[in-house]
């Protein structure tokens, strides 16, 4: 039984969090993809209404620039609370970029990379994460699944710690809870 919906802006979203939610969470959870941004606030919409189960949508920023990022978050909530009805649902905006998750600890990302960042890099990754790991790794290579082969249970639990994933976890606790008879 699916008690709660995670929606994604695409493929390289999904995998990302599914490899980071803890498994306990994703039990009873089902990501879905949507086609971009406006696919996924549209399926949510869809899934709030027909299906009356809680709904996660996570989608990119696409900016770092924080009165932008409020506007997003105030539309989509808005919109989403139109179909609301009393159902518990979620808007986490990846700030710039969801993988920026995946750049949550310089040595980890050393470490997988097997070299070493100079700030400038480093600042260039805070901002344009997709770029700089397309950059880093190549581009003809799928980056996300070499970054999440290559990463311990230990590194999961870093990775965790971003707030993106501890809003996912927070609001997957507090929804994903079996009914009880």
């Amino acid at each position: 039984m699916t008690l709660a919906y995670i929606i994604t802006e695409g493929k390289t979203d999904r995998e990302i969090l599914q490899r980071l939610l803890p498994q306990h969470l994703l039990k009873d959870t089902k990501i879905v993809e949507g086609v971009g941004s406006y696919g996924a606030r549209s399926l949510a919409s869809s899934l709030m209404a027909t299906r009356s189960t809680p709904v996660a949508l996570v989608i990119d920023a696409d900016t770092e620039d924080e009165s932008q990022i409020s506007e997003k978050s105030d539309l989509v909530k808005s919109l989403l609370h139109q179909v609301f009805h009393g159902i518990p649902f979620q808007v986490s905006l990846a700030v710039p970029e969801i993988e920026i998750i995946l750049l949550q600890d310089k040595s980890l990302i050393e470490k997988i990379a097997k070299r070493s960042f100079t700030n400038l890099e480093w600042q260039f990754a805070q901002s344009q994460p997709k770029r700089f790991l397309a950059e880093v790794f190549g581009k003809d290579t799928p980056v996300i699944d070499t970054i999440l082969s290559n990463i311990s249970d230990d590194d999961i639990k870093i990775l965790q710690q971003h707030p993106l994933i501890q809003d996912l976890i927070n609001f997957l606790s507090s929804v994903a809870v079996a009914p009880t008879v």
